[in-house]
């Protein structure tokens, strides 16, 4: 509630306003006192129009004329309107001092109160941290501060926090904190991955191993090359017979007859070596077949 100065301006109701509740006024000349006036009055009028910046300027010019408990208490209000909280609490502090016996002291001072609690968590704002599981224990900055969930107010800056628990891992993080602005967490821990350990038997078992049965390897290796040189005779084969047909069924010159003739001649020359080596292969195959399998 800001204290509004009475409407006549008479030099004696003006002294009257600038020595309210018994505040000590400096003695200061009629011109003095009038500019003080009418700072006094610019002020009400600009706080009632909510430009708080420039009341405070008006009630500090008339508080630096004539030096007034009520100057300070409405200064105060612009301050606190201001959020300049240093202000305020100064201004309403001098304001108790100077007027000590100020009807509205109690109030006043719980004001006072409030804002100091407003500043405090401007200057340290609230960090309340919750964990899953529960019952973590909480280092800022190195030191242990509690177990979540943990609250509390820490400084404004920059804070390294960690969360340990027993088996699961440790987390870290870091906190910016600012001015004014509480902040909330819920960090989540991971379990501790777990090594499953042998157990270790009283009683060692005695393995008997088994000598591993000898498959027919060279046999099948066998089989394999006579079924490849099979197909390699088959292949040279059909080209060699395809040379053969071009060359009966169509005139051409020498050069192409040679060509064909050639190619025909090489083709089944390879082709019969092949299947010569099938035989041996196939040959080969079904003896392995009969030595292996009794090993």
């Amino acid at each position: 509630m800001m204290i509004r100065p009475p409407r006549a301006t008479s030099p004696l109701l003006l002294a009257l306003v600038l020595t309210l509740t018994g505040t000590t006024a400096v003695a200061a000349n009629a011109a003095a006192r009038t500019e003080a006036r009418r700072a006094f009055e610019r002020g009400t009028r600009l706080y009632d129009e909510a430009r708080y910046a420039e009341a405070a300027t008006a009630f500090e010019q008339a508080y630096r004329r004539v030096p007034n408990g009520v100057v300070l208490y409405n200064l105060g209000q612009c301050y606190e309107k201001l959020g300049e909280l240093d202000k305020a609490l100064t201004s309403y502090r001098e304001y108790l001092r100077l007027v000590p016996k100020a009807k509205d002291r109690e109030g006043v001072q719980n004001r006072i109160t409030n804002l100091e609690t407003r500043l405090e968590a401007a200057r340290r704002p609230r960090v309340t941290v919750d964990s899953e599981p529960s019952g973590a224990q909480v280092l800022l900055d190195g030191q242990a501060r509690g177990q979540t969930p943990w609250s509390e107010p820490v400084e404004v800056g920059a804070h390294e926090l960690e969360l340990t628990l027993p088996d699961h891992l440790s987390l870290k993080r870091g906190l910016e904190v600012r001015a004014g602005e509480p902040i909330q967490l819920r960090l989540v821990l991971a379990p501790t991955p777990v090594m499953a350990a042998a157990p270790v038997p009283d009683i060692v078992p005695v393995v008997t191993e088994e000598a591993p049965s000898r498959g027919r390897t060279w046999t099948w290796v066998a089989a394999g090359a006579t079924g490849a040189a099979t197909v390699g005779a088959v292949i040279l084969g059909s080209i060699a017979r395809a040379d053969a047909r071009e060359l009966t069924t169509r005139p051409h010159d020498g050069a192409d007859v040679r060509r064909l003739r050639d190619s025909a001649q090489g083709k089944s020359r390879a082709a019969n070596i092949l299947y010569g080596v099938a035989g041996v292969a196939a040959a080969t195959s079904v003896t392995l077949f009969f030595i292996e399998g009794s090993f």
